[in-house]
């Protein structure tokens, strides 16, 4: 008698089978790329064996992203001063930069001032101002007929 379930390395070449024609539509340096990932893939099929609730594709997607985080872990520790996020905070200090430029700029074109203190504010009581004409009354509900 033959097995009822497929092994992990059969369903993982019935996924890389299934995967071909999306292959072949992929440009030759792309096609090299995803190769790469499929090997990457391969790495834990044995450990995929034992993940039998997830779909077979979402096992290797799963393997493929353990194996990317391994490499970029150990070249953050060749690079250990390297700091991931300073590309992303120097690109915040120029937009910073630029946005004070440009607010300083409209100001200077249109002469308001830039900000208004509280003892310029000059409030308007409730009372005095006027409703507006398609303004909606409601009644009290007590005092509705």
């Amino acid at each position: 008698m033959g097995r009822t379930i497929a092994s992990i390395t059969q369903t993982w070449q019935e996924e890389e089978a299934a995967l071909n024609r999306f292959k072949r539509a992929l440009r030759k340096d792309d096609q090299i790329l995803l190769d790469e990932l499929l090997v990457m893939s391969r790495l834990h099929l044995a450990e995929a064996s034992y993940a039998s609730n997830l779909y077979p594709l979402d096992m290797y997607l799963i393997a493929i992203l353990l194996e990317l985080y391994k490499q970029l872990k150990s070249m953050q520790k060749v690079l250990p001063n390297a700091d991931p996020f300073k590309a992303e905070r120097i690109e915040a200090e120029k937009e910073d930069e630029f946005i004070q430029l440009l607010n300083a700029t409209v100001s200077t074109l249109f002469d308001t001032p830039q900000r208004e203190t509280a003892e310029d504010l000059v409030e308007i009581p409730t009372e005095v101002q006027p409703e507006p004409a398609n303004a909606l009354n409601y009644a009290d509900f007590e005092e509705a007929p």
